[in-house]
């Protein structure tokens, strides 16, 4: 058995033992999801999570890409891992939104529901006709949430948006490594996951609204507006220096952090330090050179002199953690105050006991039992929400219809048709 399965299966009794109590906060609110990929699913998952009813609105001829885009090809029960984990707490009607009555019988949901998010781009969302003025023209109520690559202006407006895509046209990349290597992107899709934040944030905020005028409005946000505000620190720094901060010969995390902010190589693995005064420092680790580079620190208007500094700082401080171990040094530079810590794999930040929170279990309506990240929002009035595997496509086409009030002789004309897709086959429910 491997160290991974031992760490699954560790957490199984203690999330299988969890009780759900309590009432969801978002219960009772009908979300339209119109999304695909990452940033919308998580957002609209997230709503699901706090008890949101989700009806996942994907196209016909396999829906959502990501249940056929895989990340380093890992696919279970017949989808992308990836989709799964981004579609839980949702139900799927597959409707084809390029025909007439597909787009009649949207509008008609529209009329009931409460919220509708899609992340197409501007023109796109023009042309299926679920933008934000024909919609609230049908349902004033309706809070709309819209997610773009780089906003509905501007030569870029119908670029496609995409996380690397982000990074690097923004200036992150630019942020960290070396100067003679690569650019240095985050291997994370943290623009989708920082867009997805923000939209669910505003769509909150005008629910919140409306019970006030009684009116719905129209949540914007573009990716490249999320990683802007990621950056919010740098790019005003970088606008108030006598001269940007340039990347040295040395791997930088980020060469708008001081020195010795960073990762190094120990004995037997490596440790990352953030905050750590160079003084306290040289007397702790009896390096006195580094309060004498600290006292050195060039003039920030000569940007170069000033990476040739912290490459000093970097190769001094580097040298003597090669010589023990890095939880050694945890342990050394904690008790001084020096904010650090071991670097983890995967395998090893799931055995910690930190972790053991951070996993649920997920049934699958055909496949079984998985194990998926727990939701990183709890509620004490709800700390244990019930939770549902993604949904197979079209599973619950005739189901959510025939609630709008569509007839079942309506529902299987739509099928003839073409204009849904149904696959009626209902996913199993455990507490989270």
């Amino acid at each position: 058995m491997t160290i991974h399965n031992k760490t699954v299966m560790a957490m199984d009794e203690d999330m299988n033992d969890r009780v759900q109590t309590g009432k969801a906060p978002l219960a009772g609110l009908k979300v339209l999801d119109l999304t695909i990929a990452m940033a919308g699913p998580l957002c609209t998952q997230r709503l699901g999570e706090m008890g949101a009813d989700i009806i996942k609105i994907e196209a016909p001829g396999g829906g959502d890409f990501s249940r056929h885009a895989p990340m380093a090809g890992v696919t279970k029960f017949g989808d992308a891992v990836c989709y799964m984990t981004l579609n839980q707490n949702k139900r799927s009607l597959v409707l084809n939104l390029k025909s007439d009555e597909g787009r009649a019988i949207l509008y008609r949901m529209v009329e009931q529901a409460d919220v509708l998010v899609q992340n197409f781009r501007p023109r796109v969302a023009v042309k299926l006709g679920i933008d934000y003025k024909t919609l609230s023209a049908i349902n004033p109520r309706l809070v709309c949430g819209a997610i773009s690559g780089y906003g509905d202006e501007g030569p870029m407006k119908d670029r496609p948006g995409q996380d690397l895509l982000l990074q690097s046209f923004t200036g992150l990349t630019m942020n960290g490594g070396t100067v003679d290597g690569l650019p240095h992107p985050s291997p994370l899709y943290m623009v989708d996951v920082t867009a997805s934040h923000m939209v669910c944030e505003g769509i909150l905020a005008a629910l919140l609204a409306r019970a006030t005028s009684g009116r719905g409005q129209e949540v914007k946000v573009s990716m490249m507006g999320a990683i802007l505000e990621m950056q919010c620190q740098e790019i005003t720094s970088y606008l108030a220096a006598d001269a940007p901060p340039v990347r040295g010969a040395t791997p930088q995390v980020s060469v708008y952090q001081e020195p010795p902010y960073g990762v190094y190589q120990c004995k037997d693995g490596h440790l990352a330090i953030a905050q750590a005064d160079l003084d306290n420092l040289a007397d702790a680790l009896s390096l006195p050179q580094l309060s004498e580079l600290k006292a050195g620190r060039p003039p920030q208007a000569d940007n170069r002199a000033v990476a040739r500094w912290r490459d000093e700082i970097y190769d001094t401080l580097s040298q003597l953690l090669k010589t023990e171990t890095a939880a050694h040094w945890d342990e050394v530079l904690s008790a001084i105050g020096v904010w650090c810590v071991v670097v983890n794999d995967y395998d090893a930040f799931l055995q910690h006991p930190q972790a053991r929170d951070s996993l649920v279990k997920l049934q699958h309506p055909v496949g079984g039992e998985y194990t998926a990240v727990s939701p990183g929002i709890r509620f004490s009035e709800n700390p244990d929400p019930r939770l549902t595997a993604a949904p197979l496509y079209g599973a619950n086409s005739g189901q959510i219809l025939k609630e709008f009030g569509f007839s079942a002789d309506e529902v299987d004309a739509f099928a003839r048709d073409g204009v849904i897709h149904s696959s009626e086959a209902s996913a199993s429910v455990v507490p989270g």
